[in-house]
């Protein structure tokens, strides 16, 4: 027996050295060209799908990355991936749009400009891209979704393309209670609407929105129509809906919801190298051990009286101990600080001093790599916008939020972030002393907040683990599987059916009819017997009566 289990073990090691391992072989001596085209946004637009183009690089394909002169930057860590200047964007020079979003103005009255400054350079643009993409064999392209240019190349040339969003924003990622159009981004579902809110969303809402963008999309698809595209106005998710749509999203940062066969969740991507910290920031953290990271990304642009609201709530915490330090990246807001600030004990600082860094407990700097900020253990709390691509990073490194949300998904990411107990939303209209006791909640290492994030932290980094292999995976899917730049795999049989057929309505109607027609019949066979009995009984009653 002894001598018979031996064998059968020398037998499985045998077959497990010999053992044959799968190897795909779709790609041999075919493989393509993948372009990636975005331009505004900040790093939230590029350096996700970047981590993804990268990865299609070294698979063996030709990644290419076409953007904005400005934005150039982002590929620069992408050693597969080569980037093309298409020029200069006017988006953020001489406008106020971002400034009249910070300070409150409705994005239904924001978008018609938005549309204007986003397709200022359109001709160019198209003209580049269209070239790049015909003259070079682009095989497939990746599409920023506020990057219109790069759809309409894409499809006057028959390209497939896919959509790329941080955001779940068409109807095969919505929910009849899911909040995700762009003039209802406050919350993220209508679980806590009222009646009233859930009625001016749904009828009112999406009205003023098309009155109010008309004028500005007539005229971009009248500039369209002049270079031969086949443009009409039409709601962009009727544009996309050929096309799968990469989010950089998963339910526990976005409502659980169903999804559609054209919506793939890859999210959180996060880059997995960043920039270290510097000799400054180091000595900085190194010295101190409960920081306040202030960060407000590189769109929103918080006003004067925001800065102020939060100069004088990170003095009150540093007075009370909640913090013992703040470090601010005060990238485009440094000429919106005052010139002193007072707090409730009545000790008045010259902020010039902060500024110029000469307080020891206050670290002011243009630019910071926030990554590493975050990952120090020194780091206690961030202080942010709310905005996605914030949120991922500050619970991939454990710490807990406060937020002062701005503009477009930041409200409904803030609602988000407080609900679940990751952090709390600093109330405009409390008194700085008051909010400052949020970094002693948030900061409390016992407390519920802290469990919320290291739960959160775990499914933060799970996900993000393989997330660019599954974009990547999706990549391949479509250049290899797509017939004719569709993918009839991925369409649904209820698009061949009636909707009567396809919601089982025929059914439902079949069987009330049978219930119906059952009814009558047993009501007929009733009637006589119950005729008969009716009248026996009344004949009964006459014989009793004489």
């Amino acid at each position: 027996m002894k001598a018979s289990l031996t064998l059968l073990s020398a037998t499985l090691v045998c077959a497990t050295v010999n053992a044959l391992e799968l190897q795909p072989t779709f790609r041999e001596g075919n493989y393509k060209h993948v372009a990636f085209s975005a331009s505004i946004g900040g790093s939230s637009h590029h350096n996700w799908v970047l981590s993804i183009l990268d990865e299609v690089g070294q698979r063996g394909h030709k990644a290419s990355y076409l953007t904005t002169t400005t934005e150039t930057r982002f590929g620069r860590p992408y050693s597969t991936v080569e980037t093309i200047d298409i020029g200069p964007t006017d988006f953020y020079e001489n406008n106020t749009m971002m400034e009249d979003v910070c300070d409150g103005k409705p994005m239904s009255d924001v978008l018609p400009q938005m549309i204007t400054l986003l397709n200022t350079n359109y001709e160019r643009d198209y003209a580049i891209l269209f070239d790049y993409f015909n003259r070079t064999k682009v095989d497939l392209a990746l599409c920023d979704h506020f990057m219109e240019v790069c759809v309409d190349a894409a499809m006057t040339l028959n390209i497939p393309f896919i959509l790329t969003s941080s955001l779940e924003i068409t109807s095969e990622t919505g929910a009849s209670y899911i909040n995700n159009n762009i003039q209802s981004l406050e919350k993220p579902t209508t679980e806590f609407e009222t009646l009233y809110s859930r009625f001016k969303s749904k009828f009112i809402a999406p009205w003023t929105l098309l009155y109010n963008m008309y004028p500005a999309a007539a005229k971009i698809v009248a500039r369209k129509q002049a270079l031969g595209i086949n443009a009409k106005f039409e709601p962009p998710e009727e544009t996309w809906k050929h096309s799968i749509k990469l989010v950089n999203n998963v339910f526990g940062y976005t409502p659980a919801r169903s999804i559609g066969p054209m919506a793939e969740q890859v999210g959180p991507i996060i880059p997995k190298s960043y920039s270290p910290l510097t000799a400054d920031l180091e000595n900085f953290l190194t010295s101190h051990n409960k920081v306040a990271y202030i960060g407000f990304g590189q769109n929103a642009i918080p006003t004067k009286k925001d800065v102020l609201f939060i100069l004088t709530t990170l003095l009150e915490s540093l007075e009370q101990g909640y913090i013992d330090g703040f470090i601010w990246s005060i990238f485009k807001s440094a000429k919106l600080f005052p010139e002193t600030v007072t707090t409730s004990s009545g000790v008045t600082y010259a902020v010039h001093d902060i500024l110029s860094n000469n307080n020891s407990h206050t670290l002011m700097m243009s630019w910071v790599p926030q990554t590493a900020i975050l990952l120090h253990p020194s780091t206690s709390t961030f202080v942010s916008h709310g905005g996605l691509g914030s949120w991922y990073e500050s619970i991939y490194a454990g710490k807990p939020m406060l937020m002062l949300p701005f503009f477009g998904d930041q409200p409904s990411n803030s609602f988000t972030i407080e609900r679940e107990g990751l952090g709390y939303i600093l109330n405009r209209k409390a008194s700085p002393a008051q909010v400052s006791q949020l970094f002693n909640k948030v900061a409390d290492k016992t407390g519920e907040i802290i469990k919320n994030v290291k739960r959160m932290q775990a499914l933060t980094q799970i996900h993000s683990e393989h997330g660019i292999i599954r974009g990547a995976d999706v990549v391949e899917e479509v250049l290899y599987s797509n017939k004719n730049g569709r993918l009839p795999h991925r369409v649904p049989a209820s698009t061949r059916m009636s909707y009567i057929k396809a919601n089982n309505i025929d059914l439902y109607a079949a069987l009330v009819l049978c219930i119906v027609a059952g009814s009558s019949l047993v009501a007929a066979g009733a009637y006589k017997p119950y005729k008969l009995f009716s009248q026996h009984t009344k004949m009964q009653k006459k014989l009793k009566n004489l």
